[in-house]
């Protein structure tokens, strides 16, 4: 079995999309599916935003698009600049406990290394002790003392804040 990273492109958008999609219910997470395609686009089209990619098997002579990773990029001073948030990481579940993701984490990180990323960080669900445990045996550590807190930023959040 031939593992590879291979990335989106705007011609294959639905095709991305549609593993997006399967990802959110797997994780049983709303989606806003324009927001989700608008989202994608803006993220094809502005590499410094981040990268994704298709995780392509080859095997008995046959291509399989198996899942998809996409790595958001930012900046931390804790971190001496760019870092990557692991945004999505999705195996259909056919693949899923072949050891795909133990080949692809190196690759990954050789990716964003050459892109400058000094850090990779992700969310795990609390609850998904497997991807927990897959993780951190690949060098990950929980930040215990730290807890991630999201806010969702609206239109209408600025036009009540210009208000007030």
């Amino acid at each position: 079995m031939n593992i590879s990273l291979s990335t989106p492109t705007l011609s294959s958008l639905n095709k991305f999309l549609k593993l997006i999609d399967e990802l959110f219910d797997y994780e049983a997470l709303p989606q806003k599916a324009e927001q989700t395609t608008q989202a994608v686009k803006q993220l094809l089209n502005n590499p410094e935003l981040g990268q994704a990619w298709f995780i392509e098997i080859e095997q008995h002579g046959m291509k399989y698009i198996a899942g998809h990773i996409i790595v958001s990029y930012s900046f931390s001073l804790e971190h001496g600049g760019k870092i990557g948030l692991i945004d999505q990481f999705y195996l259909k579940s056919e693949w899923r406990q072949h050891g795909i993701g133990t080949e692809l984490l190196p690759q990954l990180e050789t990716l964003v290394i050459q892109d400058s990323v000094k850090a990779l960080s992700l969310e795990v669900n609390i609850g998904n002790a497997g991807a927990r445990n897959f993780y951190e045996k690949h060098g990950f550590t929980p930040r215990r003392q730290f807890c991630m807190m999201t806010k969702s930023l609206t239109e209408s959040h600025i036009a009540l804040t210009a208000i007030s």
